[in-house]
């Protein structure tokens, strides 16, 4: 009985595999279904030249849409907003180390944070999955709560 036991193999996966998140459709508000299409997108090569990549891209079924996952618009705003806030603290320390504080000085200062603003509304799509995911869990945490009462 022990030799028979012993060649018995466990089919089941010593670790369960882990769950996959979903993709968010800013469009239909929601965590839709979604088709995979390919994209393709030219990239650098060290030498030089460029070669062509395939990359799978998740579009809703209901809109026609891209969806987005949550943990990388989270991840792309947080690092933009990160390096653009140490690049205005280095423009920063920059205009008082090298300049007086005048006018001309405090106008560029403006001027740059201004840019450094504009620079961090560059990723628009992912700001934008993120305000709608947003929004729709606190509807929903609002009709949970009136269904309550």
């Amino acid at each position: 009985m022990d030799e028979q036991q012993k060649d018995v193999e466990d089919l089941d996966p010593v670790e369960p595999p882990g769950e996959q998140e979903e993709p968010w459709c800013s469009t239909c508000r929601a965590f839709t279904d979604y088709r995979r299409k390919w994209d393709t997108v030219n990239r650098s090569d060290l030498d030089g030249g460029i070669y062509s990549d395939n990359i799978e891209v998740p579009h809703c079924i209901d809109c026609g849409k891209v969806v987005r996952l949550l943990s990388h618009s989270k991840k792309l705003v947080w690092s933009v907003n990160l390096l653009l806030l140490f690049a205005w603290g280095i423009g920063l320390l920059t205009v008082q180390v090298l300049f007086e504080f005048n006018l001309t000085s405090f106008l560029i200062l403006t001027f740059y944070a201004g840019l450094c603003y504009l620079v961090s509304l560059l990723p628009q799509q992912s700001r934008k999955a993120l305000h709608t995911w947003k929004q729709a869990k606190r509807d929903l945490s609002i009709q949970d709560l009136l269904q309550k009462l």
